[in-house]
């Protein structure tokens, strides 16, 4: 998961124009039917910025980082928009007035998008919105790609599983990411196959560039050698890029090195 700046962009004018009439017709309808009615008529809405967000994430799922092997893309309400389950399966009535908020929008696989589900918890003790309520009193369960402090806590493992990152020793933090990893359908076995592909190519882009380096050192006037590192480092720097597929496997497995000159590569990628 990497984070995508959802909150820094705008949405074309003329949709967001047709979005807010149906946003005034859902607080306007008579009851959960007339608004679920609304909802199903319109559902080829959303699906029009289905581009416009897969290009914000240069064609990667938001949530797996996948591109081909976690089925084809939806565009999923991260808040519910008919009901939404607690952890429990109790339901509660769904985020409906978001239904046509393209903030609310997100990229997700087939395989997570079904998973997932309308389950939405929240933290005990947190009370949902209510319509039009601030969204910033809620405590979600679910970790989101739009929230840039979400992405961070999720990591990678050598056998293509995803975990909590290192510095996670926060419970509820864990929790999250525990829950989300089931939620979402993270550890889907087609998209741990390709985590580990990524993940050995990349240890031997980190192995070829340590080699290289030793190597300098024994001769560090050699420009020959100094540019065999620059070129190992290049090799690096381009599977932890932003656009990559899975670029943030390829980033844990780099970290999980443990070597202050390969965190340096993090910072300039």
């Amino acid at each position: 998961m990497r984070f995508i700046p959802l909150r820094d962009q705008k949405a074309d004018p003329n949709w967001v124009k047709r979005a807010s009439v149906l946003i005034a017709d859902l607080k306007t309808a008579a009851d959960s039917a007339a608004r679920n009615k609304i909802i199903d008529d319109n559902r080829a809405l959303w699906g029009e910025l289905k581009d416009w967000l897969l290009g914000l994430s240069h064609g990667k799922c938001w949530f797996s980082e996948a591109k081909d092997c976690f089925s084809h893309w939806d565009v999923e309400h991260y808040r519910p928009k008919k009901s939404a389950k607690d952890r429990d399966g109790t339901t509660h009535d769904g985020y409906w007035w978001l239904a046509f908020d393209w903030e609310n929008f997100r990229i997700c696989g087939n395989a997570g998008n079904r998973k997932k589900s309308t389950f939405f918890p929240l933290r005990d003790g947190c009370a949902r919105a209510v319509v039009d309520g601030d969204l910033r009193h809620e405590v979600p369960m679910l970790l989101d790609p739009v929230d840039e402090d979400d992405p961070v806590l999720l990591f990678f493992d050598l056998e293509g599983h995803a975990v909590a990152a290192p510095h996670v020793t926060d419970a509820w933090e864990t929790t999250r990411v525990e829950y989300s990893v089931e939620r979402y359908n993270l550890d889907f076995p087609p998209l741990m196959d390709r985590r580990k592909t990524v993940w050995a190519e990349c240890w031997n882009r980190v192995e070829e560039y340590r080699r290289e380096l030793r190597l300098c050192r024994k001769d560090p006037t050699n420009a020959v050698a100094r540019d065999r590192v620059k070129q190992a480092a290049k090799r690096v720097r381009a599977m932890i890029r932003e656009e990559r597929e899975l670029s943030a496997v390829a980033r844990a497995c780099v970290e999980s090195a443990g070597d202050p000159r390969l965190t340096g590569l993090l910072r300039s990628a």
